[in-house]
């Protein structure tokens, strides 16, 4: 017995005595584990002070990127941090020696995750809702607070370098995170598993303020968002020699549980950290970031130059074949504009068309059709115009031709229709008065007359977006579009510099009044013959039909015409009243 205790003594000395000269370096984190898990790190280095003795053992606390930064520069023998340090430093050395554990933790190879937060009233419940929003973390290498988060997003298909619209790091403090989340001043904060468990009671306003986001069940009883990691561990790097590292893992394996059970164990399975690290190209993965630079510039260059020149070819190429088909495809071009605005003009026509073959002015129906056959005629006209022009120019195929004669055919019997359909109509009882939006009323007449590309002046709109009446709401619509029609036709006459019609729907007292004013006016106009039209095709029907469908709706109808200006004015009591006025000559119809 009192050899074996000599030869273990005669060691000891040795070993001291090895060891005297150069103190063993052990660097700590100034990031701590959580809160509880803080309880263990002064007695661990307690026990290594009295294994190496006070004279032998230097401690340096750093923050985690000066940490690694000494890490990197073989100052530092051993070093206390997150697993996530170790493994990032695999690359240079660093061996785990022990693993931390506990009562609640007690497999040392599933111990933390991050656990993703946003506010109680945020939309955002899970990791895809996140996308776009801003990102609050501690640090952009904290392992348990940070990386295995964007780990999981990759996990998920993301990119999580590009997946949030900011990323904003608050430092080692996680109760920064939780503040800056709670204040507004990030949609989503990322946190260390068990952090809030550890740090803020259950019934206190944090946790009434926060939500997890994504949660993962696991054995633990914290809330995470991801799966779960190896817990702190003890390494050593390639300057601590083998009998300092059997030393450190002797005593850290031997030292009493601290309270909650905490103490060291081994870890035995790294490999989910690995396959984080491989998808970030962080750690021991990072060359896989600059290979592109490095190895492919390096071993192919010229084919990259090759492939650059032959791409410029092919675009020079793309780009004289496109003048030249653009070159012969313009007059195609110009024939199909043609044709789209005969198509525009048509489906125009065929709407007002619709409109009036219901409208119930019996007592002008005669005077309807005379004044609406027009359109269909009109468009007839259109067509034979634009054939005749190609049919000059030699472009017009026979497909072209038998096109226009089936438009023209189309028209024609259109036109039939609309004798038929009147005839009908007019053997019937009045349509059916229904309560309807005098605004939108006006608001569809006004589309109706910008897509007729029958006006290109000005066009001052205001409407009242809160008037109804009761009537026929295509009745009214007509008589908006044939005031717009008729503003339109006076500016065009008079040819005004400035060109402009003014609509506007308001409401005095129980009445609700549409103004449509224009200043083309009339120098020749008179209260006697106001009502007759000065185009030479024209039958002055459109304000005949006005005045009808306003005496229909309980109404009245008036004009003002002078030199400058002309102003009609809509207005609804009962039912609808038409007026026209202005600060001259009143007419009364």
């Amino acid at each position: 017995m009192f050899a074996r205790i000599s030869t273990i003594l005669l060691s000891q000395l040795m070993f001291f005595s090895v060891h005297a000269a150069e103190p063993v370096v052990v660097g700590v984190s100034l990031d701590p584990p959580q809160d509880n898990n803080q309880k263990i790190v002064e007695p661990t280095l307690n026990v290594l002070k009295n294994t190496f003795g006070p004279h032998n053992l230097k401690i340096v606390r750093l923050p985690l990127p000066e940490l690694e930064k000494n890490l990197e520069a073989g100052r530092i023998d051993i070093f206390l941090s997150t697993s996530g340090l170790s493994r990032r430093m695999a690359q240079k050395g660093a061996k785990e020696l022990a693993t931390m554990v506990s009562d609640r933790l007690p497999n040392p190879n599933e111990a933390y995750g991050t656990l993703f937060i946003t506010r109680k009233d945020s939309p955002i419940n899970s990791l895809e809702d996140m996308q776009g929003h801003s990102l609050v973390a501690n640090l952009k290498g904290g392992f348990y607070g940070h990386q295995i988060g964007l780990g999981e997003l990759v996990k998920q298909g993301y990119d999580p370098y590009t997946f949030f619209s900011s990323v904003h790091y608050v430092g080692r403090d996680l109760k920064k995170v939780v503040n800056a989340v709670i204040s507004g001043k990030a949609d989503v904060g990322s946190v260390s598993s068990c952090f809030l468990e550890d740090t803020y009671p259950k019934d206190g306003e944090v946790w009434k303020n926060l939500k997890g986001i994504g949660l993962k069940p696991n054995a633990t009883g914290c809330l995470a968002s991801t799966d779960l990691y190896p817990n702190w561990s003890v390494s050593t790097m390639p300057t601590a020699e083998p009998a300092v590292a059997r030393k450190a893992a002797e005593a850290l394996l031997a030292m009493p549980k601290a309270e909650g059970g905490m103490g060291w164990s081994i870890a035995t399975n790294s490999t989910r950290t690995d396959e984080l690290f491989k998808d970030l190209q962080i750690g021991p993965f990072g060359f896989l970031k600059d290979w592109f630079s490095k190895e492919f510039r390096t071993r192919y260059a010229g084919w990259l130059l090759l492939g650059i020149g032959l791409f410029a070819s092919s675009l020079l190429l793309s780009f004289i074949l496109g003048q030249i088909v653009r070159k012969r495809t313009r007059s195609l071009t110009e024939s199909l504009k043609k044709q789209n605005e005969l198509r525009r003009k048509e489906k125009a026509a065929s709407e007002k068309l619709s409109a009036l073959e219901r409208l119930g002015v019996v007592d002008q129906l005669s005077s309807i059709v005379v004044h609406e056959l027009r359109q269909p005629l009109t468009t007839i006209r259109a067509f034979l115009f634009g054939a005749k022009k190609k049919a000059e120019k030699g472009v017009l195929t026979s497909e072209e031709a038998l096109t226009v004669f089936e438009k023209i055919e189309a028209q024609s019997n259109r036109a039939q229709r609309i004798v038929d359909d009147v005839r009908k109509y007019a053997k019937q009882k009045a349509g059916k008065y229904e309560k309807f939006s005098l605004s939108a009323a006006v608001d569809s007449a006004l589309k109706d007359f910008k897509d007729s590309g029958s006006y290109f002046g000005a066009l001052q709109v205001a409407v009242n977006e809160n008037i109804t009446m009761r009537g026929s709401r295509l009745e009214i619509e007509l008589v908006v579009h044939n005031l717009l029609k008729n503003a339109a036709e006076s500016i065009s006459q008079h040819q005004r510099r400035h060109p402009l019609i003014s609509i506007a729907l308001s409401k005095e007292d129980d009445k609700a009044v549409l103004i449509v004013s224009d200043n083309g006016g009339s120098l020749t106009k008179s209260p006697s013959n106001v009502l007759s039209s000065s185009k030479p095709e024209g039958l002055g029907l459109g304000l005949l039909i006005v005045k009808a469908i306003a005496a229909r709706h309980g109404g009245n109808f008036r004009l003002d015409v002078d030199d400058k200006r002309a102003t009609a004015c809509l207005t609804q009591a009962q039912r609808a009243i038409l007026i026209k006025k202005s600060n001259r000559t009143l007419i009364n119809f």
